[in-house]
């Protein structure tokens, strides 16, 4: 129980002419009193000093921020590659192999992405596409009446020859026993 003559410690009286407690980081200023000797009351300011853990919340969060807009740019340029004209459309290879078409295994190879075809023609010793397949590929491809003629008069003698028409380098060689072996390449 309590005694009411007795002030409990919340209650007891303090002294008016008390001095304003000074904080470590403060020494007390006589200006703090004011002309009749009462105590100037002292606004407490926020600490602006960072702890080791604010130090290091905040330095997460710029690594994290600097990621996100890492990975947000490299998304952007993976998205929309700058293409060539070729990926936007199929190739005259492509084109010509899909309408031409080889019903032999090797007879006629797209390569290098559609920018490739490789021909093989039969020989007496080897099977390969006939010539009317041939001519059905060299018609799609627009091959120029010059280079067909160089084509269709190649000899085994000869080596390898080649011959360029539009955008289009082909490069062949001709052996009775193993046919006509022809490569095609896109150029621009």
């Amino acid at each position: 129980m309590t005694d009411p003559t007795h002030a409990t410690p919340t209650e007891q009286p303090t002294d008016q002419y008390e001095l304003p407690r000074a904080t470590s980081a403060q020494e007390l200023d006589p200006a703090d009193l004011h002309e009749a000797g009462e105590p100037k009351s002292v606004e407490s300011k926020p600490s602006l000093a960072l702890n080791g853990r604010s130090v290091a919340l905040i330095a997460a969060g710029a690594v994290a921020a600097l990621l996100l807009a890492g990975a947000g740019i490299y998304t952007a340029f993976q998205a929309s590659p700058i293409s060539s004209p070729l990926a936007e459309r199929k190739s005259p290879l492509t084109l010509a192999k899909e309408k031409c078409g080889s019903s032999l295994a090797g007879g006629a190879m797209l390569g290098d992405e559609g920018r490739t075809l490789t021909l093989h023609g039969a020989g007496k010793e080897s099977s390969g596409l006939s010539f009317s397949a041939l001519e059905c590929y060299w018609s799609e491809l627009k091959m120029s009446d010059s280079v067909r003629a160089e084509v269709l008069a190649t000899r085994a003698l000869d080596g390898r020859q080649s011959g360029d028409w539009d955008d289009i380098h082909a490069s062949w060689s001709y052996h009775p026993d193993s046919g006509l072996q022809m490569v095609i390449t896109v150029t621009d």
